[in-house]
């Protein structure tokens, strides 16, 4: 078990020592595997990084992995096209069909769950751990965030299972290699929980991967970027802060963000797309104002008047 005062330290590390970290990490992963790896790279500027930092200081050839969920910015698919020894691996579901069967992925994705098992759940003990918590008081709904589980639909982590999480474990299965996450413990609280648990390696059984990223911090990407002058998606240059996919709502609510007002004004075709998407009749531009999130369509009186 890692803990919370050794995360800061390393942290504070200068952006030389981080790089020899992550080489030593890579490194070991791949003694460890086999050399049977690959980086997974979603064209965001973190697994960017990553993929140089493999390909630049251990080994060139390791293969890098896209999953094209048919929901990324253009931007970042053109980026991922340019880049050399790229393979694109694709989802079996449509988002559509996620949305329709599963619900929206609004929140975060520890409260989506939690949500959507308080309200479908037959187990009486788990959903009074969602209402009220644990013993330790730990994996309840906020209090916030509770009036979503009577809402007219659903909401869900399930579309990062299915458009990301299972075409991954089937390039995986298929090729016996092990994949290399450019994933920050600073970016999450999962994330940062992960990395208490397993440390930048992870070989148990059921998600055997490599995390050589953990400590860094998104100021020491851009710092990377600019020591090496590395290429990256031009879509950060247009004011977006997260790649990732487009119709994602997971942070949304927090203060400040603006993605969907981004996705209007830039790219207001597919921006029209995934507001008009349902579940249980409801659409996401219904949900969101429902959910009292702030995107361009807020204001609509007639939204308002359903709600």
């Amino acid at each position: 078990m890692m803990t919370y005062e050794e995360l800061k330290y390393r942290q504070a590390w200068t952006l030389e020592q981080k790089i020899d970290h992550s080489v030593g990490v890579v490194s070991s992963f791949a003694a460890k595997t086999g050399g049977g790896i690959f980086s997974s790279f979603s064209g965001g500027k973190d697994s960017t990084v990553m993929v140089d930092i493999i390909r630049r200081f251990v080994d060139r050839t390791v293969p890098s992995v896209f999953c094209n969920t048919g929901n990324e910015y253009p931007e970042v698919v053109k980026f991922v096209r340019q880049t050399e020894n790229v393979t694109v691996i694709r989802p079996e579901m449509h988002i559509r069909q996620i949305i329709e069967k599963y619900g929206f992925p609004l929140i975060s994705k520890e409260q989506s769950q939690y949500i959507r098992q308080a309200k479908h759940t037959h187990s009486e003990k788990l959903r009074n751990i969602r209402l009220y918590g644990s013993i330790n008081g730990i994996g309840k709904i906020a209090e916030r965030w509770k009036f979503i589980i009577d809402a007219p639909f659903d909401v869900s982590e399930k579309c990062c299972d299915f458009l990301k999480k299972k075409p991954f474990e089937k390039f995986r299965r298929e090729t016996g290699l092990f994949p290399i996450i450019g994933t920050m413990a600073s970016e999450s609280r999962l994330r940062f929980q992960k990395w208490l648990k397993h440390g930048c390696n992870s070989f148990e059984t059921n998600m055997i991967a490599s995390y050589p990223m953990s400590i860094w911090t998104e100021s020491d990407v851009w710092a990377y970027i600019r020591k090496f002058n590395l290429p990256y998606s031009p879509i950060y240059d247009m004011g977006i802060k997260r790649t990732g996919c487009l119709f994602c709502g997971f942070g949304c609510h927090i203060k400040g963000d603006r993605r969907f007002y981004f996705l209007k004004e830039n790219k207001p075709k597919i921006y029209e797309h995934f507001m008009r998407l349902e579940n249980n009749g409801v659409s996401y531009r219904e949900a969101l104002l429902y959910c009292g999130i702030d995107f361009p369509d807020s204001n609509n009186q007639q939204l308002q008047i359903k709600f």
